[in-house]
């Protein structure tokens, strides 16, 4: 917990909690985790961050000389703002825990069956599980947090039928966030909420989502996937190892991959609706496109007890549709169309998807036109 002093809410603390027992996996020492959290607001409203206690100063020197310019440079309703601290922490004294976030969505499956099923190296084997309210459940509301625990809870069996420890970590970030900064400040909720557990982890792992291909050859790649190939890196201290892993495989590569692991059956969540329930809508994009890669490798019906088969059934063509209009631009919609080809998997021509979709095509373009009028 820290105090803090600001004009931009009415909170007066920022904290981080987990369970009695992980108590002592929290960091005292220094205050990286919370230089982090407060930049991007302090960013935002052009507010020194001053700190009164020690940081990391290889985290320090990134900040100052590195970070705030990156972000600037993606968000120009952003500052370079002075960053004040006390002093500075220079132990290179390492924990001894491998971490990575699970999810159960594909990236996090990937890591952990990479990193922990597969891995021979000790050093390089994961040995902890996180599991962070930081934004990504909904924002920092009581839903989000009932959704945090509903969805930790769901998870809690399986990472203790493979022996590892399961960290659930809640904070009250969203009191001084705006509710939209969960894309925008994305990087920095998960890296703070790494970075208070510094103290035990020696490597932590990144799931991330898109490939190196499609950081390199794709039109429509965002800020986020760019920047978290190397952001991850700077976010390092002196102590602690970010490491960005994923990016070897598409997403259909690993969904491939994953068909070995019988965990995945069972508890794949890829879900982005608002149920506030741990299992997948089947109908939300991420369901879709999800669920469109295993129907083309003809393994769909084996997933019965996490996707609604025939929701998906009654929207697979518009979707298959939207996927060929959009595979030139959309990642993932390329992903799709190249694994169809590969499987042989029928697909609609171009010209039927047009006609399919033209009514929203349509709506799309005037809603842009209108907008860049009242620009």
């Amino acid at each position: 917990m820290c105090d803090i002093d600001c004009s931009f809410s009415t909170a007066k603390q920022l904290w981080f909690s987990v369970p009695e027992e992980f108590g002592d996996w929290l960091t005292d020492d220094v205050y990286d985790a919370f230089m982090v959290a407060m930049l991007f607001p302090a960013m935002y409203y052009k507010e020194v961050l001053e700190i009164d206690g020690n940081v990391s100063g290889r985290l320090y020197d990134k900040i100052t000389h590195y970070i705030q310019k990156c972000e600037i440079a993606h968000h120009d309703y952003l500052h370079e703002v002075l960053v004040k601290v006390k002093g500075f922490s220079e132990t290179e004294k390492k924990g001894k825990l491998v971490g990575t976030g699970f999810t159960a969505g594909v990236d996090a499956f990937s890591t952990v069956y990479d990193r922990f099923i597969l891995e021979d190296n000790e050093s390089h084997k994961i040995s902890a599980l996180f599991f962070f309210n930081v934004g990504t459940h909904g924002g920092g509301t009581e839903k989000a947090r009932k959704k945090f625990h509903t969805r930790y809870n769901y998870l809690k069996p399986l990472t203790e039928e493979w022996g590892l420890p399961f960290v659930p970590m809640d904070s009250n970030l969203f009191d001084f966030y705006k509710f939209e900064w969960e894309f925008d400040a994305g990087i920095f909720c998960r890296n703070t909420a790494i970075l208070v557990f510094q103290k035990v982890l020696s490597k932590y792992y990144i799931a991330y989502d898109y490939s190196y291909w499609e950081v390199t050859h794709m039109t429509d790649t965002d800020y986020g996937a760019v920047t978290d190939l190397c952001n991850d890196q700077i976010f390092g201290t002196e102590s602690l190892e970010l490491i960005v892993d994923g990016a070897q495989y598409r997403r259909s590569e690993k969904i491939e991959r994953l068909l070995d692991f019988q965990p995945f059956f069972k508890y794949v969540n890829v879900c982005v609706s608002s149920r506030p329930t741990p299992d997948n809508c089947s109908g939300c994009h991420k369901c879709m496109r999800t669920e469109l890669a295993l129907d083309m490798m003809n393994r769909l019906t084996e997933f019965k007890d996490v996707f609604d088969i025939e929701r998906y059934k009654s929207r697979r063509f518009k979707f298959k549709c939207e996927m060929v209009l959009n595979r030139k631009s959309d990642i993932y919609a390329n992903d799709n169309c190249t694994l169809a080809k590969k499987m042989g998997y029928p697909m609609p021509p171009y010209c039927i998807a047009w006609l399919v979709c033209s009514r929203r095509i349509i709506r799309s373009f005037i809603r842009r036109t209108i907008y860049r009028f009242m620009k």
